[in-house]
């Protein structure tokens, strides 16, 4: 886990882990991208391990959309 997770919601993670409390991980995600403000679909690539979306990506799928 990050060492830039503050202390006490790493700790919390890690026990909602271990208890396998899955509201319990995606509230503490929530806060933590909250803080940082990060958006939603970013902090779920970074637990997925994925890439988030470039610049181009996302004004790609705002076209699509109509939001653009």
């Amino acid at each position: 886990m990050n060492d830039a997770i503050p202390l006490n919601i790493r700790q919390r993670i890690q026990v909602a882990i271990k208890n396998g409390d899955k509201t319990e991980q995606q509230r503490l995600w929530h806060k933590y991208s909250g803080q940082q403000g990060f958006s939603n679909e970013w902090v779920m690539a970074a637990r997925l391990g994925e890439p988030g979306y470039t610049e181009e990506q996302a004004h790609i799928v705002a076209c699509l959309f109509g939001r653009c």
